[in-house]
């Protein structure tokens, strides 16, 4: 099996530098992106995920990446996309602070797309961009499982049919992580709210990462006038570790209210599984994000989190970069 492994990681690292050195020579096939993220952060006692007790200056998953496509035949076409990152302060990433991020090649047509590599997992997409803090502290990870990037899986994202698409991954295999496992997730509507004003979405992961899980997400606006928005999401997951056996559910709620350059941010959520905090736990956080232009923004953020037997909070200052 490991010699299996390392002739397909060969012959995928061979593809993409072909791939590459051809891309390479238009510009317009290939495009360098990323995002610089400085923040300022300090937290209390040192009980959330990501972060450390005390004051320190975070450059949280900041960012690098490179993307590209070659055309093969008139429908279809050769893309691929390679990003390092400034990993998280969870334990795993102590000691390896940069890392590689989403790393993979595949096929795109009117088919949608294949993919195949290190990636996000449907079921982690199927969130949308209904975590108001993603990548922050008080990301929903904090409390919930199945934010997972595995390794060597296969993910098909179809095109839109009437608003609808669906998506799935497959876990071939990868070091730790257990071969096999799958997700499939159905979706309607824009995450963004700006082609389609909801976005709706269920998804079930089996065996993926060790993990069973079931998610129903609901975002939408709920008032809009002249230049402000307000909109809402609700999310519900049920999860359970195959290994610990640890089980529970969770429910997630947010608003935001969008005033021009200025975002005010909400979101509650709460986890019984115990299975990313060793007690029931709930979390709370605000936000005020001031968007400067179209690629720099300033933001702060201020979250509480509680367990059974004890607390934490955490606040941030930061300034975003993306490019």
């Amino acid at each position: 099996m490991l010699k299996h492994n390392k002739a397909a990681l060969v012959l995928v690292f061979s593809l993409t530098l072909t791939v590459t050195s051809q891309a390479a020579q238009s510009s317009e096939a290939l495009q360098f992106y990323g995002k610089v993220d400085l923040q300022t952060l300090s937290v209390n006692r040192g009980l959330f995920r990501y972060a450390d007790q005390g004051s320190q200056l975070e450059l949280p998953f900041s960012r690098l990446g490179l993307k590209g496509q070659q055309a093969l035949t008139d429908e279809l076409k050769l893309i691929y996309v390679y990003e390092w990152q400034v990993n998280g302060l969870d334990d795993a990433n102590k000691e390896h602070r940069l890392g590689a991020r989403n790393t993979y090649i595949g096929l795109a047509g009117s088919f949608g797309e294949l993919v195949f590599g290190k990636n996000d997992t449907k079921f982690k997409k199927s969130e949308g961009k209904a975590d108001l803090f993603n990548e922050y502290v008080a990301d929903i990870a904090q409390l919930s499982p199945g934010q997972d990037r595995l390794k060597n899986i296969i993910g098909y994202q179809s095109p839109q049919w009437a608003g609808f698409a669906v998506a799935g991954s497959y876990q071939t295999s990868a070091g730790k992580e257990k071969a096999g496992g799958y997700d499939v997730s159905l979706s309607y509507g824009d995450a963004a709210l700006k082609k389609q004003p909801v976005f709706v979405s269920v998804s079930l992961a089996k065996e993926l990462n060790q993990l069973n899980a079931k998610r129903l997400l609901l975002q939408l606006p709920l008032w809009q006038h002249q230049q402000m928005l307000l909109a809402g999401a609700l999310m519900w997951q049920h999860s359970e570790h195959q290994l610990s056996g640890k089980s529970g559910n969770a429910q997630m709620a947010q608003l935001s209210v969008q005033q021009g350059h200025v975002t005010a941010k909400l979101q509650w959520q709460q986890d019984d599984s115990k299975l990313r905090q060793k007690e029931r736990a709930r979390l709370l956080s605000a936000g005020l994000d001031y968007r400067l232009t179209a690629d720099w923004q300033l933001y702060t953020l201020a979250t509480r989190l509680n367990l059974e037997t004890n607390h934490d909070h955490a606040v941030a200052i930061g300034v975003k970069y993306s490019f």
